[in-house]
């Protein structure tokens, strides 16, 4: 609820995600907006449904992968994240074709912060190697790389890829940090961390085109 000097009047919005902006008069008593809103009740469920139905009709068919599996877009208004993974669902909270990349492309790099460095500090224990710091790339032909000074870095597109293969981009570049070329000393340091790395090596190589927005 918003006070405004320049108000005469009461004023009921029902915005693009159904939820309802009130915005009264500077000195009108807060008390007096709850029957406001009662005698306004039925006006205010249908004005929610018409936009519900309006955003509806705009949401595009689309289906994302994630994690290495495919989630159809579906509109949910009123939910308390933008994007939330849900029941083989990725759920939307409000719908603007303009910005959509925009939204799911911060949402994947959250995510893909959040699971890559968990999984970074998981093998690096296992190895007992350590790094100076993590960072998301938007690398056109890199899934990963390891700096001189230690810093690792992940393209974030990683995270539409099934775990496994997050694995073996994160035990690859964990290796890198004693062995600075893809000797044959490399790829066993990566396969002492990650036996099955030649599998998802391979996946990475045939897939890795699909992992786009």
């Amino acid at each position: 609820m918003i006070r405004s000097r320049k108000r005469t009047s009461v004023s009921i919005q029902v915005l693009q995600d159904t939820t309802i902006k009130i915005t009264i008069p500077y000195f009108f008593p807060k008390s007096h907006v709850a029957k406001i809103l009662e005698e306004k009740k039925e006006w205010i469920q249908n004005a929610q449904q018409k936009m519900l139905t309006r955003e509806k009709k705009k949401v595009p068919k689309g289906v994302y992968l994630y994690l290495g599996k495919q989630y159809p877009l579906t509109l949910r208004p009123g939910q308390k994240e933008l994007i939330e993974v849900l029941d083989n669902k990725l759920y939307i909270a409000s719908f603007n074709e303009k910005f959509l990349k925009t939204y799911l492309v911060s949402w994947y790099k959250q995510q893909a912060r959040k699971i890559i460095v968990e999984r970074v500090n998981h093998y690096a224990q296992i190895a007992g190697v350590k790094f100076k710091s993590i960072a998301l790339t938007s690398a056109q032909t890199r899934w990963g790389s390891c700096s001189s000074n230690k810093t690792l870095n992940f393209n974030w597109k990683l995270v539409m890829a099934p775990l496994e293969v997050i694995d073996y981009v994160v035990t690859h570049e964990l290796a890198h940090l004693t062995e600075l070329n893809h000797s044959r000393a490399f790829w066993e340091t990566v396969r002492k961390m990650y036996p099955l790395y030649r599998e998802y090596r391979t996946w990475l190589k045939r897939n890795g085109h699909t992992l786009t927005v």
